[in-house]
């Protein structure tokens, strides 16, 4: 009698939290790696006079000491956001981020257009998590895909919500349903993490992130919705 020994398949679902204490404990291991590499860099340039020599070696330590930086930004990405809630006017949220765009994209930053309606409200967020959410929607509309350089910013309160919301023009059709999904893009230095910590920063603080395809404009609106508190006329 024959017996058949089925292999294991390879496209088995990996539960997301072992896939990050495998990315954690690799970085963990790697870092430690490199800093013993940048250890014995420093200790060689010691050990010379030779000016090239040296110059080449402080070369050295910073491309290991920016490997090391990758690493933990790395584990920082696949890690559940712990966000610190403090009260933060939304006047002063769309002017921070309004900064933020500038100077992070001081040639593509000009070209946005900002729509923001007038309301005193307050949120009660993370400031430095929620910003680098909002931000992540603009590295990501420069970073693909663009048709054009024109994007649309609108920033509005309705009730007790707060609503950001960004207006890309795409050349070709996107699926809103794998927007958002990880590691479906990866490409040198981007692995396709940043839209899903964006969903998990906003979720932590009761908001959500959504996307809406027009394929007639052929634009995609990202949209972060949060809870926010009216003040008293």
């Amino acid at each position: 009698m024959k017996t058949e020994t089925k292999a294991a398949t390879t496209n088995a679902n990996v539960p997301w939290e072992n896939f990050v204490k495998f990315v954690r404990q690799l970085s963990h291991d790697l870092r430690n790696q490199l800093n013993a590499a940048e250890l014995q860099s420093a200790l060689i340039g010691e050990l010379t006079n030779d000016a090239e020599l040296k110059s080449e070696i402080r070369r050295l330590r910073e491309l290991v000491s920016q490997l090391g930086l990758t690493l933990q930004s790395l584990s920082v990405s696949v890690a559940e956001p712990r966000p610190t809630a403090l009260p933060y006017a939304v006047k002063d949220f769309i002017a921070d981020m309004q900064k933020k765009v500038s100077h992070e994209f001081p040639e593509k930053g000009r070209a946005v257009k900002w729509e923001v309606l007038p309301a005193s409200a307050t949120l009660n967020i993370d400031p430095e998590l929620t910003e680098w959410a909002a931000a992540e929607l603009f590295r990501n509309a420069f970073r693909h895909d663009l048709a054009g350089d024109e994007l649309e910013a609108k920033a509005s309160v309705t009730g007790d919500w707060f609503t950001f919301s960004i207006r890309e023009p795409k050349t070709k059709e996107i699926d809103p349903a794998q927007w958002t999904q990880p590691l479906q893009k990866v490409s040198h230095g981007h692995y396709g993490l940043g839209l899903r910590r964006v969903r998990s920063i906003l979720a932590a603080q009761g908001g959500e992130l959504t996307a809406k395809f027009d394929p007639a404009a052929r634009a995609l609106t990202s949209t972060i919705t949060l809870p926010c508190s009216r003040e008293s006329p």
